[in-house]
């Protein structure tokens, strides 16, 4: 079976990303004849993208057609893209490009599923959450999809679920096949290699969708096999960066350890970034990870005041974003990243202008180092923060946020039309 997999299209304005989801469905697709097709990478123009498309299905003639949708829009919510258009226009290209079974993946599509398969009848299945067993007993069971779990198809012209599959460790799963598409196409584009460490998250920010994706429990993987890959990229396709794409890396920290001491003990020459918990932050494992390769400490703490900090259900105080400030302004070679939103909810006129302060000191502390991030609150299904929308009247049970919908605190919108004057003033 010839199978093709293709990272959908985003039209060219973001910085691409290796595609990781697909690297994992190829490492479990034995005996099937894989090729992948990544159309962000070439930063050619969208006509020139699907030409060479246009080729890769003359000449290979596949079978299946997998699509990673990854994101619906961008993750710029100064600047959104929609990316569900491009995706809407790859799938009715290839409708009518070539007779095939089209078979939908990824976190943007399992956010969204049901909405997107009954408005898109180009697609034949949809894999939900989890893809690299699904899809590979799902090629096996194309005629009988209702025995494969996790799986949504089509059965007398009506959209069907065949039930939510249970949670794999990940010493089940093989190492990602980083040969899907050539790392070196990769090298000009820093960190833009992800390596998971784990899947799931026992957080509860109210925003946010990982828990609904990953599992609200960590499934880690084994450090000397996340090492063993590193140390092959390294040697074998030549990496020197690569980002950790774990939504919190020193958490469990005793499983960061084990990584960061494999690393060093390996002697591996790779910078990379990863996103931390302040909370859990210590001097002692800012060093570790230093010492490792760690260039960039990317922090979301989201709010400043307490109020803010709680009402988004985050699992830190102000106090402990300080302490991060103070334990960074120590180090020396390493950048830094603040995350925050621009009026969450327990927004007020003192967190505003305590949070300024905050980046005043730490832009006097730390100079070109460190970087400030301030988005739009973008509402997700399957959040507490949907369910907060809903109560304040910002949305209505039936509206569809699969085209994007902000939150902003009513009483104290002024703030983020603040920002958003201020980031304009600024070329952002």
């Amino acid at each position: 079976m010839n199978v093709l997999l293709i990272q959908s299209y985003l039209g060219g304005s973001e910085t691409p990303v290796y595609p990781l989801g697909l690297a994992c469905l190829k490492s479990e697709l034995d005996g099937m004849n894989v090729r992948v097709f990544d159309p962000n990478l070439s930063g050619e123009k969208k006509e020139q993208v699907y030409m060479k498309l246009a080729e890769i299905l003359s000449d290979f003639c596949p079978d299946v057609i997998g699509i990673s949708l990854r994101n619906i829009d961008s993750t710029n919510k100064r600047n959104v893209v929609f990316y569900y258009d491009e995706f809407i226009q790859l799938v009715v290209f290839l409708k009518h490009r070539i007779k095939t079974v089209i078979v939908v993946g990824g976190s943007g599509f399992s956010m969204f599923a049901e909405k997107i398969m009954n408005s898109r009848p180009e697609i034949d299945f949809g894999i939900y959450l989890e893809g690299e067993r699904t899809f590979s007993a799902l090629l096996q069971s194309l005629n009988a999809p209702e025995n494969v779990s996790s799986v949504y198809y089509r059965k007398n012209g009506q959209v069907k679920f065949s039930g939510a599959g249970e949670k794999y460790s990940l010493d089940q799963l093989r190492d990602p096949d980083m040969t899907a598409v050539p790392l070196a196409e990769f090298t000009r584009f820093p960190e833009s290699v992800g390596i998971e460490t784990k899947r799931g998250c026992p957080f509860t920010c109210i925003y946010c969708p990982y828990g609904f994706l990953n599992g609200r429990s960590y499934r880690l993987k084994n450090p000397v096999r996340i090492v063993d890959l590193l140390e092959a990229l390294a040697s074998r396709n030549g990496i020197t960066s690569f980002t950790f794409t774990d939504s919190i890396f020193n958490v469990p920290v005793s499983h960061a350890e084990a990584i960061l001491t494999e690393m060093i003990r390996r002697n591996l020459h790779l910078s990379w970034s990863a996103w931390f918990s302040e909370r859990e932050l210590d001097e002692n494992f800012i060093r570790l990870a230093i010492q490792a390769g760690c260039r960039n400490f990317i922090f979301s703490p989201d709010g400043f005041s307490n109020n803010i900090l709680n009402k988004l259900g985050k699992s830190l105080s102000r106090k402990d974003i300080v302490k991060s400030l103070t334990m960074m302004s120590r180090t020396k070679t390493c950048d830094v990243s603040y995350n925050f939103f621009k009026n969450p909810p327990g927004q007020s006129i003192y967190g505003f202008i305590s949070l300024i302060l905050f980046c005043i000191i730490a832009k006097w502390r730390l100079g070109k180092r460190v970087h400030f991030e301030f988005n739009a609150l973008r509402v997700e299904p399957h959040t507490a923060l949907y369910d907060i929308a809903i109560s304040e009247g910002i949305l209505q049970p039936e509206d569809d946020v699969l085209h994007p919908v902000y939150y902003t605190q009513k009483k104290t919108a002024y703030i983020e039309t603040f920002f958003n004057l201020a980031l304009k003033l600024a070329g952002k």
